[in-house]
């Protein structure tokens, strides 16, 4: 799997990560940042991929900085650090 799509996995998973934190309403994400991204191993077309998303710090304003590890059979295949924005829908 390239690794453009497995950041853009964690991007996703990070997303929806931030919107369940936030609690009651309907909001959007935006992607903002990434950081210290490394690609440690391989991912090949059948391997099982594990992603994990942790917070850095509180999500103050809206912004949500977040650690993404993928695990491949139990070894880090690659990680990141990403920021992302969360708004609230405007309401028409």
């Amino acid at each position: 799997m390239p690794g453009v799509l497995q950041i853009e996995a964690l991007a996703q998973t990070g997303g929806i990560f931030c919107i369940n934190a936030m609690g009651e309403g309907k909001y959007d994400t935006y992607f903002l940042k990434i950081d210290n991204c490394k690609f440690k191993q391989k991912v090949v077309p059948g391997d099982t991929m594990l992603l994990k998303m942790e917070l850095i710090s509180p999500i103050r304003r809206g912004i949500c900085e977040m650690r993404g590890t993928v695990y491949v059979n139990g070894k880090v295949a690659t990680e990141a650090d990403l920021v992302a924005q969360v708004v609230k829908r405007q309401e028409k």
